[in-house]
């Protein structure tokens, strides 16, 4: 029982974090309705169809498409708060303009960012607040981001900290570098989006063909779903188009 508790309070805790990364903030109350309306949702339309056995395959099949979709959209926390980081950066530069040093101009540029980018920067706010040396704040927050550009702002400014000279220049001249890698990453998905929509109607196409077949209800319905030979294929397809889905969206996703 004890083991069992933990397994769903990981598996909670999981789907929190991939629905964070989606943006979407859900607490462990709403995980679970959620899961299981969306549950109910496709058991009761399997239960329709196949009776038990198409309600466990139902249930089952749009519980995984739910977490998928937070998989697929895994990424777009970042890129809302990469779009976001500019703004930040030039808060600081003005900050440092008016006479502020460096820590107090960050703190007052993390009071005014928006969300999500203002959960991003709140803790370095309050350690910056609690008398830790800037220089090792912002050092920390770009090794956590290393391969990103928020992990580019954030070692941009723990250089400034150390660094001498026209640190306000620098600084925006890093939010100037960040807003022209953020028009060239949408306009590269701008111009992915017709083979992103073409991966997506190649996943989709299987299922679509076989929710029709079972709405007909012909012979080849009752046997997809009832014989031992025909669950193992139905269970077959859905595993190669899952993969091949997956598949694509690696190949048309740039991010690793």
């Amino acid at each position: 029982m004890i083991a069992a508790k933990r397994f769903l309070a990981a598996a909670a805790g999981r789907i929190q974090a991939m629905a964070a990364s989606a943006d979407v903030s859900l607490t462990v109350a709403q995980v679970w309705r959620g899961l299981a309306a969306v549950a109910l949702l496709g058991a009761g339309f399997g239960a329709l169809q196949a009776g038990a056995v198409g309600a466990l395959i139902g249930g089952t099949g749009f519980v995984a498409g739910a977490v998928a979709a937070l998989r697929f959209n895994r990424h777009r926390r970042d890129r809302v708060i990469e779009g976001q980081l500019p703004g930040f950066l030039e808060a600081i530069a003005r900050g440092l303009r008016s006479g502020l040093q460096l820590g107090p101009a960050a703190v007052e540029a993390a009071s005014s960012a928006p969300a999500p980018l203002c959960h991003e920067v709140a803790p370095l706010a309050a350690e910056l607040q609690r008398g830790i040396r800037s220089a090792d704040v912002f050092e920390r927050w770009a090794s956590r981001r290393p391969h990103s550009g928020t992990g580019l702002a954030a070692a941009a400014i723990a250089f400034a900290a150390t660094a001498g000279g026209a640190r306000a220049r620098a600084i925006d001249g890093v939010a100037a570098t960040l807003r022209d890698r953020a028009a060239l990453e949408l306009e590269v998905r701008s111009l992915t989006s017709q083979a992103r929509a073409s991966a997506m109607m190649i996943a989709v196409l299987p299922v679509g063909f076989m929710l029709l077949s079972v709405g007909v209800g012909d012979d080849g319905t009752g046997f997809l779903f009832t014989a031992p030979l025909g669950l193992s294929i139905l269970a077959l397809g859905l595993g190669l188009d899952v993969l091949g889905g997956l598949w694509m969206h690696r190949i048309l996703n740039s991010r690793s």
